[in-house]
C-alpha cells in the first residue's frame, strides 16, 4: 500500500501535463490544417514599364492577364506568348505563342476568346490590355491542370514603338492557382 501511495503523485502529474501536452498538440495540428487550406494568392512581377493588374489561369491552360503600361508611348502588339520555362537566353519562351518565337504555327490563339487576339492591336500608355494566351509545359503541350494546383511561368510581349522595329520583351513572371 506504501509502494502505491509513492506513485499517486507521479500518476497525477502525468495525467495533468499528459492532458495539456495533448491539447496544445491537438491545436497545432488544426491550425497547421487551416493554414493548407487558405488560398494561395497569385504573384506577378513585372518589369519597369509594366504592371500587373491581375493574373489568374484556368484548368485549360488559358492565361488571363491584365497589364497596363507606362513606357510613355503607344506600342503596337506583335504577339504574345506564355510559358513555364525560358530558352537558353532568357529572352523568348522556350514553349509557344504566337509571333513570339520560331514556331508560331505550332501554338494558336484560344479559339474561346479569339476577340482578344492581340497581333496588330495597340496598347497605349496608361491604359490596360487584357491578354488571353494558352500557357505551355515541357514538350510544347498547354499546360492544363486540375483545381487548385499552381502554375508558375512567364509572359512575353513582342511589340513595336513606332518606327523602332518589334522587341520582344518578358513582361511579367508570375504564380497562379488554377481556377
Amino acid at each position: 500500500m506504501a509502494g502505491n501511495l509513492k506513485l499517486q503523485p507521479a500518476v497525477d502529474f502525468l495525467a495533468s501535463y499528459g492532458l495539456v501536452l495533448i491539447t496544445i498538440t491537438v491545436a497545432l495540428v488544426a491550425v497547421g490544417a487551416l493554414a493548407l487550406q487558405q488560398p494561395r494568392t497569385p504573384s506577378c512581377i513585372a518589369p519597369p514599364g509594366f504592371n500587373c493588374n491581375f493574373i489568374a489561369i484556368s484548368t485549360s491552360g488559358v492565361l488571363t492577364a491584365k497589364m497596363s503600361q507606362a513606357l510613355g508611348t503607344q506600342i503596337t502588339i506583335n504577339g504574345v506568348g506564355c510559358a513555364n520555362q525560358q530558352n537558353y537566353t532568357y529572352d523568348t519562351p522556350l514553349y509557344g505563342n504566337v509571333n513570339v518565337n520560331s514556331m508560331t504555327t505550332f501554338y494558336p490563339a484560344p479559339l474561346s476568346e479569339t476577340g482578344h487576339y492581340p497581333p496588330g492591336n495597340v496598347f497605349y500608355s496608361g491604359s490596360y490590355y487584357v491578354f488571353y494566351v494558352y500557357c505551355y509545359a515541357q514538350g510544347g503541350n498547354i499546360a492544363t491542370g486540375s483545381l487548385g494546383r499552381q502554375f508558375s511561368g512567364f509572359l512575353w510581349l513582342n511589340y513595336t514603338i513606332g518606327s523602332y522595329g518589334s522587341q520582344t520583351q518578358k513582361i511579367a513572371t508570375f504564380t497562379a492557382e488554377y481556377s
